[in-house]
């Protein structure tokens, strides 16, 4: 997810075109990181301490970890957490600019900089967002929200990573009051909870895209199946999430979703809206908790 995120930051500082995200990301999807550029980016060993490696790689019939080991670089647990790391989809990002010539290890690591002071970011947060752990990014957009709205927004994104696109990302959240939709696809739930969570964008292309990726279908034209492709796959969310919160003895029940193409405007004291890029294509889930809302 922040391979994504940290790749559009990069493309509107003017550091990547759009031909660079594309020939980048292929690449990205069909190597494997090496745990030089990993240990880099967890500030375990230096750039220079890197290259010394690989030049003893040269010459040595000796692993990289190996190499590290006898070099006092890294102990054995460290190495055994670079292994884990290798499928890190930011770290695959960041190997692919580096190895593409794009962008040196030292400038991406001051992009990264920049890129937590523009976006009022801790340390801690940045190792967060690195992770790629849904769960950890979540806890950064949503801190003000409470612990329900974090459940059922993280199990949306999580789905959408897995069902619809791997490489989906999230975009800032806001809280509303009113949110004029063209396109509304809405599924309530009642019992101990009353809740409503929707899905919205514009319909052409945004919404046929995804639809299409969620339905394994190469086309989705008609309006009518994007919408009722929508509503299974928010019905397939408060699934997943209402067999979890049965396990708490939480009792909810979920109504029909429904799909609307007409323009109208949702109101509630509290909207949470969380902008999601998938496909390359924008949509927004929305969720009101607990309250009276009207559409």
């Amino acid at each position: 997810m922040f391979d994504r995120m940290f790749a559009n930051y990069l493309a509107q500082c003017g550091k990547l075109s759009d031909r660079d995200l594309e020939d980048i990301f292929a690449a990205q999807d069909s190597k494997r990181v090496r745990l030089g550029v990993i240990a880099v980016s967890e500030k375990l060993m230096t750039i220079e301490q890197v290259e010394e490696v690989n030049q003893l790689q040269a010459i040595l019939d000796k692993r990289f970890g190996d190499i590290t080991v006898e070099k006092g670089y890294l102990n054995e647990e460290q190495v055994s957490r670079l292994l884990v790391l290798q499928g890190n989809a930011y770290l695959a990002f960041v190997q692919a600019v580096v190895d593409g010539g794009y962008l040196s290890m030292e400038e991406v690591e001051d992009m990264l900089v920049r890129y937590q002071k523009d976006n009022n970011l801790t340390l801690s947060n940045i190792e967060d967002l690195k992770s790629c752990d849904i769960s950890r990014i979540i806890n950064i957009f949503l801190y003000t929200q409470n612990d329900m709205a974090k459940e059922m927004a993280g199990v949306f994104i999580r789905t959408i990573v897995r069902l619809v696109d791997f490489h989906s990302y999230i975009k800032k959240p806001s809280v509303l009051k009113e949110y004029p939709f063209k396109v509304l696809c809405t599924q309530g739930i009642k019992g101990d909870h009353k809740i409503l969570t929707a899905l919205s964008g514009d319909l052409n292309p945004d919404l046929k895209t995804i639809a299409s990726s969620f339905a394994g279908e190469t086309n989705v034209t008609c309006d009518e199946d994007v919408l009722d492709a929508l509503c299974e796959l928010i019905n397939c969310v408060n699934g997943l999430y209402a067999t979890d919160v049965s396990n708490r003895e939480i009792d909810i029940d979920m109504e029909a979703p429904l799909g609307q193409n007409e323009a109208g405007i949702l109101k509630a004291s509290t909207i949470l809206c969380v902008p999601m890029v998938v496909c390359n294509k924008s949509i927004d889930f929305l969720l009101v908790i607990d309250q009276d809302y009207t559409y």
